[in-house]
C-alpha cells in the first residue's frame, strides 16, 4: 500500500517538479527573438474585448493607438460590453473603432466572435485586407514599438506570437504572488518550450495570429478558456506559436485573494473541461509532440498543491526515514530552483516571504475551486479590478 501511495505522490508531485526544472533551465538558455527589419509592413487589427472597463480602458486604448507604426496599417477595435455610452464616445474620439455588444451570457470568446463578424461586414471594408490580429485585454499597456516589433518578428510568416506579459503592479502580496506565478509560466511554458522546439503556451492577451486563421476559427471558441481552445486549434492546424520575450505587455495583477480565486477557478474549469475535447481530437493533430505535451501539462495538479505538497511529503519522508526521501527532497530542490530562475528581478527577498505567507490561503482556495469545477463554464466569472488600478 505504501509503495502504491509513493508512486501516486511521485506522479502527482515529483514529475511536475522535474518538468518545471527541465523547461526552466532550457528557457534561461534561449536567446531573445527580436526579428529582422522587414521592408514589408503588415496590416494589423488590434482587438480589445472590454467588459465593464470604463475606469481603465482609456489608458489601454491610448497606448494601443500611440504606435511608431504607420497609422494606415493598423486599427484598434474595442468590443464594448456593458460600458457606458460616454466611454464609447470617448474611445471613438481618441481614434478607436467601437463595437457595442450585448450578450445573454458575456464572455471573451463571444466578444471575439462578434469582432470577427463585424470585421467581415460590408460596412467595415478596411478590415478586409488585414494580415494579422492582435488581442489585448482591457487593462493591458503596450510600448510605442509594440506593433512595429510584432511586424519584425512575424515578417510575413504564417505563425502565431505570444508576447511577454508581465506585471504592471506588485503592490500587495497577492499581486506579487500573481506576478511571480506568471513569470514562472513565461519561463517554463513559453521560453522553455520554444527553446526545445515546442510551441509557446498562450496567456489570453498580447497574442498575434494570422488574420485568415483567426477569422476562420474564432466562432469555434466558446468556453471561458478561449486561449486554451486556441492552443488546441493551433496545434491541430500545425501553426507554430513563437514566444516574444522582448515584446512587453503590462498586465494588471489582481490585488485581492477573492479575485485571485475567481481567476484560478476560471482557469481550472477550462483546463479540465477541455481535456475531453483534447483527447477526442488527438488522432487528427499534425504536431503530435506538442499535443502530447499539452495533454501532459494539463494533467498536472494545481501548482499551489505541488508547491505546498512536495516539501511536506519530503519532510514526512525524512522524519520516517523513507527510502523515497531522496527523491522527494531532490524534486523539492528542483522546484525551488525553477522558481528562483523564473522570479522577476524586481521581486526581492521580503516580497518572496510575503508570497509564502499567502500559500495557506491559496491552498484553501484551490481546494474550494476543485470542488467548484463546472461553475466557470456554465456562467461568466468576471475578475473585478480594484478601484485604485491605473
Amino acid at each position: 500500500m505504501m509503495y502504491i501511495i509513493n508512486i501516486i505522490l511521485v506522479l502527482c508531485l515529483c514529475v511536475p517538479a522535474l518538468y518545471y526544472f527541465i523547461f526552466a533551465v532550457a528557457g534561461r538558455a534561449v536567446r531573445e527573438r527580436i526579428g529582422a527589419d522587414n521592408a514589408v509592413r503588415s496590416r494589423f487589427a488590434i482587438l480589445i474585448p472590454a467588459y465593464r472597463s470604463d475606469t481603465f480602458i482609456a489608458d489601454t486604448v491610448r497606448a494601443a493607438l500611440d504606435q511608431d507604426y504607420p497609422e494606415a496599417l493598423f486599427r484598434v477595435l474595442v468590443i464594448s460590453d456593458g460600458m457606458q455610452e460616454s466611454t464609447d464616445a470617448m474611445l471613438r474620439g481618441m481614434g478607436a473603432d467601437v463595437l457595442k455588444v450585448e450578450f445573454e451570457q458575456s464572455s471573451k470568446a463571444a466578444a471575439l466572435a462578434a469582432a470577427v463578424e463585424h470585421m467581415q461586414g460590408s460596412e467595415v471594408q478596411a478590415y478586409g485586407n488585414m494580415d494579422y490580429v492582435i488581442i489585448l485585454d482591457s487593462d493591458n499597456i503596450v510600448r510605442r514599438d509594440f506593433v512595429s516589433s510584432m511586424n519584425k518578428l512575424l515578417a510575413g510568416r504564417h505563425i502565431a506570437v505570444q508576447a511577454h506579459r508581465r506585471a504592471k503592479n506588485m503592490d500587495t502580496s497577492v499581486a506579487v504572488a500573481d506576478a511571480v506565478s506568471e513569470e514562472v509560466n513565461n519561463l517554463v511554458f513559453r521560453a522553455g518550450h520554444c527553446a526545445l522546439g515546442l510551441s509557446s503556451a498562450l496567456i489570453g492577451s498580447g497574442m498575434a495570429f494570422p488574420y485568415g486563421w483567426f477569422a476562420g476559427s474564432a466562432r469555434d471558441f466558446v468556453t471561458a478558456g478561449e486561449d486554451k481552445e486556441m492552443e488546441l486549434r493551433l496545434l491541430r492546424d500545425g501553426i507554430y506559436v513563437e514566444y516574444a520575450s522582448g515584446i512587453d505587455v503590462l498586465d494588471e495583477k489582481t490585488r485581492s485573494m477573492e479575485n485571485l480565486q475567481k481567476q484560478r477557478l476560471r482557469w481550472l474549469n477550462s483546463q479540465y473541461a477541455l481535456m475531453g475535447k483534447a483527447l477526442k481530437g488527438f488522432s487528427s493533430v499534425k504536431l503530435k509532440a506538442g499535443y502530447i505535451d499539452k495533454l501532459f501539462q494539463w494533467l498536472f495538479p494545481p501548482r499551489v498543491l505541488i508547491i505546498a505538497g512536495l516539501p511536506f511529503v519530503a519532510l514526512l519522508a525524512l522524519l520516517f526515514r523513507s527510502a523515497w526521501s531522496g527523491c522527494y527532497l531532490g524534486c523539492t530542490l528542483m522546484l525551488v530552483f525553477a522558481f528562483i530562475l523564473g522570479k522577476p528581478a524586481s521581486v526581492g527577498t521580503a516580497d518572496v516571504l510575503g508570497v509564502f505567507l499567502e500559500i495557506p490561503k491559496m491552498l484553501i482556495n484551490t481546494i474550494i475551486n476543485i470542488f467548484s469545477t463546472g461553475k466557470a463554464n456554465k456562467g461568466f466569472i468576471h475578475t473585478d479590478h480594484d478601484e485604485n488600478c491605473n
